[in-house]
């Protein structure tokens, strides 16, 4: 099943949300009143986590297992205290920059194998404008991979193997923009690169990766960072006082009830798929059928 189209003007504003289209169940995720914008980074963050919030809230199947709607929900609710220590206050309030999240290696066009220069960039639809914080932090693409996906989770074990990979490629991005910067104006010298220290020492270019690519637990790689630099045992401690409270405990066992009847409903959905594989349904029975199950 797919979503009617959006309109133009409510697309999301971030590669984050292009997750969220296709999913029946968080369409009125994808809308709401922007218009009026943003007049601090401190305003930006709190928004973008709370559209996170949002979904975990209204998604039926956002969560798995009681263990995993604890650990989203405390993290959230985490997350959201530490923004205001995570905002440059330079910054604060401008300027804002235009930036595409989906941005990465594929999308430069260069001239050969052998010869790097950059002739053209391509894939461009998510623009748009965001604090400059944003802009000047630390690259997720380092990784060759959304830091996110499943494959760059922490496990029990430790922290994945692209790890020191992703920090050694960092401090050669580094030094390569400090060698770029040292080309420029005195007065746009080391803007970038200063702003991309600062949220590497403050721990914010972790939360940078969250907001970008969407928080979906506590062990993906960004997540993971940013709890290590926090402290494993302080971070467990305020998951444990988040969920000890009564609105916590409603929503796990509100979660659980829903995801239940998600599973259910999608057993059902998948009996009679494979009744219309067997041409036992005719199209529009099979279509008449699902609108019954998930009305």
């Amino acid at each position: 099943m797919q979503l009617q189209k959006i309109s133009e003007e409510l697309e999301p504003i971030l590669d984050a949300m292009k997750s969220l289209i296709d999913k029946p169940e968080t369409e009125h995720l994808t809308k709401g009143d922007r218009s009026k914008g943003f007049l601090t980074t401190n305003d930006y963050f709190q928004y973008v986590i709370g559209q996170d919030e949002q979904q975990v809230q209204k998604q039926f199947n956002s969560v798995t297992s009681e263990i995993n709607a604890e650990s989203i929900l405390g993290s959230l609710q985490i997350l959201k205290s530490m923004i205001p220590d995570m905002v440059n206050e330079s910054y604060n309030q401008g300027p804002f920059k235009l930036i595409c999240d989906d941005f990465g290696p594929a999308n430069v066009i260069v001239k050969g194998e052998h010869d790097l220069t950059v002739v053209g960039v391509v894939d461009l639809e998510w623009v748009y404008a965001e604090p400059a914080q944003l802009f000047a932090s630390a690259s997720w693409w380092l990784l060759l991979d959304r830091p996110i996906n499943e494959d760059r989770d922490f496990e029990i074990g430790g922290p994945p193997k692209v790890t020191s990979r992703y920090f050694r490629h960092l401090e050669m991005f580094k030094r390569i923009l400090g060698e770029e910067e040292e080309k420029m104006p005195e007065q746009h010298s080391k803007k970038i690169s200063k702003l991309m220290t600062w949220s590497e020492d403050s721990g914010a270019m972790w939360l940078h990766m969250l907001l970008s690519s969407g928080f979906f637990d506590w062990f993906t790689f960004p997540c993971m960072q940013l709890r290590q630099r926090v402290g494993v045992g302080k971070w467990s401690e305020q998951l444990e006082k988040i969920n000890s409270q009564k609105e916590a405990k409603e929503f796990v066992a509100r979660k659980l009830r829903e995801v239940e009847e998600y599973d259910e409903k999608v057993g059902k959905v998948e009996q009679k798929k494979a009744l219309l594989a067997s041409d036992a349904l005719t199209r529009e029975e099979f279509i008449a059928a699902v609108r019954a199950i998930i009305s």
